[in-house]
């Protein structure tokens, strides 16, 4: 548990993650950090706390959100030295609006940068509402992109300012700190500015060095690669294009590409807009697949060449291998079964979801099929040719846990295999790692793993190298994550890193209708579709509430077809109470915290003394946007009943809300998660109507 916290309050949302990022960095092993933006909405009203204000240009639309007893410190800020080296990439006396949003931060941020030693650039102040300006070409901005001038061919955003080390200080002093952890963090400041120092000073040779080696490097590929500028000029033409389509590049570079090429369609693919990506074309008698992408910054097109038929075959090769290792995905939408319209609705969320490179969560109980729908969305994704590869962490020690996922070097601790070995996400490069049970890992783990997800990079255990990774993770859980960070035993920042995709899985006894579809199916899957089930066995399996959901309808199904004599299921065929699951409150993710192991049946529902039906609408309404994935509070329920006809009011459904609260049938969530119906509130339901 954190012993001090703070809540930082920002104006966008690109200086919230920025500055988080930085105060994560340098106090957040020892302060819990709460972050938020006028841009995304704040919540609440904080009172007894630390507030950090990004800047005195926020101070007054903060204030409704100040409360009694906080302390507000305002925040210093300078240049964010991690993306200064872009500006030496700028040729010598080049003209630039240096553009920001208020006058003093701008001249502010040029001072600072002109102090360090960046003046081989003329600086033009820019900020909304001034007049007079120059108009230039290029443009240098901290994060605020949206008011660069229109006119403006290119940007150069060196990303949102940082907040200084004497606001670093004030911060500690504030929570008591500065005494014992002040050199800790003067230390890791003075190690930022030795970076930086080491960077800039290596970055001329770098160039030089990457000027030489450019040449090599390009034909050192394997494949063809021609850039184009924005004026249709050929200016790369590298050995392997030349190679393969007996051309000579003496005789391409400073060309304009329809000269050198007669193939309309492909000078039209590559210098046009398409929506097509990759194309296949026939160039001199040669197949070749073209792949183009557009640099913003230098208004340059690059496209890279390949031999068709040797693309088709390394393809194959490939795909065989990985079906040999096992890192494949073995299922795809079609093998997620149902009728019902939550799972049709879950199924078009994350098809849709398949086609993005985002992090996801995916929630639900034991038994939903969280594998099920990873491997899918692997499947339907542009990573369907890569490897897939699954942990599951409660099934692994910590420490081995940490091997597994980043490799390790040899020597790195006893019983290390020599010439070390390589970790799943080094396996998984260029396809997906699904990460199950993603609740159970360790806060050493946790931050291990932040940091692969923000920097996309990982070192080995017991290394010294950053080695660069290509992977989509997918996360899943069976764990109500919210409540564990308000335990503080999961860090918030890897719960919103994880979670900027989300599907919630539903539970199989709020979708019973799918029940003779799955039975049907793994009938099927067994070879036994012959079978014949009695109506009344339909009927007991489809009034049974699956606490351990699809995966124990399968069990059962698989018990009474090894049980049964002949062709026909009957009431005798099935299981005792005590094969079932019984359902624990303690594990489920939207229930008050408990201890006890109950079922619905041996707990008496007691009704509501008064006004039943106004409860049943609240806690049918509350059901419905969960099962949609939607948040829902107070005032929207409140809305639902002039529906009703009701119309009750924002008080008098806070009263209602806290009845329910009080009988453990809701619970409301911190955040956005709105209000949650727990599994005594669905049994009341259960008890009052069928599903």
């Amino acid at each position: 548990m954190y012993a001090k916290e703070l809540i930082l309050l920002t104006g966008t949302t690109e200086t919230r993650k920025t500055l988080v990022r930085q105060l994560q960095e340098v106090i957040g092993d020892f302060v819990r950090i709460h972050d938020y933006s006028l841009e995304e909405g704040i919540p609440q009203v904080f009172s007894n706390q630390l507030i950090i204000l990004s800047s005195s240009a926020i101070v007054d639309e903060t204030v409704p959100y100040i409360g009694d007893g906080s302390k507000v410190v305002v925040a210093k800020r300078t240049v964010n030295f991690e993306h200064i080296d872009k500006l030496l990439f700028l040729a010598e006396n080049t003209n630039v609006l240096y553009v920001n949003d208020a006058p003093e931060t701008v001249y502010e941020s040029i001072e600072t940068l002109l102090q360090l030693g960046i003046n081989h650039i003329h600086y033009h102040p820019f900020y909304p509402g001034k007049k007079n300006y120059a108009e230039v070409s290029i443009a240098i901005t901290p994060g605020e992109i949206n008011l660069v001038p229109p006119f403006i061919q290119d940007v150069v955003n060196i990303g949102p300012r940082l907040i200084d080390i004497t606001t670093v200080m004030t911060i500690l002093q504030h929570l008591n700190l500065l005494e014992k952890k002040g050199d800790i963090v003067s230390d890791k400041y003075i190690r930022k500015i030795i970076d930086l120092s080491q960077k800039l000073s290596k970055t001329s040779k770098e160039s030089d060095r990457l000027n030489k080696h450019l040449k090599q490097v390009l034909d050192g590929v394997n494949d063809g690669i021609l850039a184009v500028n924005s004026k249709g000029v050929i200016t790369v033409f590298n050995e392997n294009l030349q190679h393969l389509l007996g051309m000579f590049s003496t005789k391409t570079i400073g060309r304009k590409l329809q000269d050198v090429f007669r193939n309309p369609e492909l000078v039209a693919f590559i210098l046009h807009d398409s929506s097509e990506e990759s194309g296949w074309f026939s160039v001199l008698h040669t197949d070749v697949i073209v792949h183009r992408f557009y640099l913003e910054t230098e208004g340059a097109i690059v496209a890279t060449f390949k031999n068709a038929h040797e693309t088709i075959e390394m393809e194959k090769t490939i795909r065989r291998e990985l079906i040999k290792k096992g890192y494949i995905a073995k299922y795809g939408f079609e093998d997620i079964r149902g009728v019902s319209p939550s799972i049709q609705k879950c199924k078009q969320i994350a098809s849709k979801i398949a086609k993005t490179n985002l992090t996801v969560l995916i929630e639900g109980e034991s038994g939903t099929g969280k594998e099920l729908y990873a491997s899918a969305i692997h499947n339907e994704s542009l990573r369907r040719d890569g490897p897939f590869l699954a942990v599951n962490f409660s099934a692994l020690p910590d420490e081995l846990v940490e091997s597994e996922l980043f490799g390790y070097e040899e020597g790195a601790f006893t019983g290390a295999k020599k010439g070390g070995k390589i970790g799943l996400f080094e396996q998984a490069n260029g396809g997906t790692l699904f990460l199950d049970e993603i609740g159970d890992i360790s806060l050493k783990l946790q931050a291990r793993l932040l940091r692969v997800l923000q920097e996309k990079e990982i070192m080995r255990v017991g290394g010294n190298k950053i080695i660069p990774i290509d992977v989509r993770v997918i996360a899943a859980t069976n764990k109500n994550l919210l409540r564990m960070i308000e335990q503080g035993t999961y860090r918030a920042d890897l719960y919103h890193r994880l979670k900027i995709l989300f599907i919630h899985l539903p539970e199989l006894r709020n979708r019973k209708m799918d029940i003779p579809h799955l039975v049907k199916h793994f009938l099927e899957q067994g070879g036994r579709s012959h079978i014949q089930i009695l109506p009344e066995v339909m009927h007991h399996l489809i009034q049974y509430n699956w606490y351990g959901n699809v995966r124990e309808l399968k069990n059962t199904i698989d018990y009474m077809l090894a049980v049964c004599d002949g062709t026909i299921i009957t009431v005798d065929d099935m299981p005792d109470e005590s094969f079932f699951q019984r359902i624990s409150r303690e594990e489920s993710p939207y229930s008050s915290s408990s201890s006890r192991s109950i079922t619905f049946a041996e707990k008496d529902i007691e009704d509501l003394p008064s006004d039943t039906d106004e409860y049943l609408f609240i806690l049918q309404t509350i059901y419905a946007h969960n099962q949609q994935g939607e948040s829902i509070g107070r005032k929207k329920i409140a809305d639902k009943t002039r529906d009703w006809q009701k119309d009750l009011t924002e008080q008098q459904m806070r009263t209602r809300l806290k009845t329910l609260e009080q009988r453990e049938w809701i619970m409301t969530a911190r955040g956005r998660s709105g209000i949650k119906l727990t599994n005594l509130g669905l049994a009341y339901l259960n008890k009052h109507q069928t599903y």
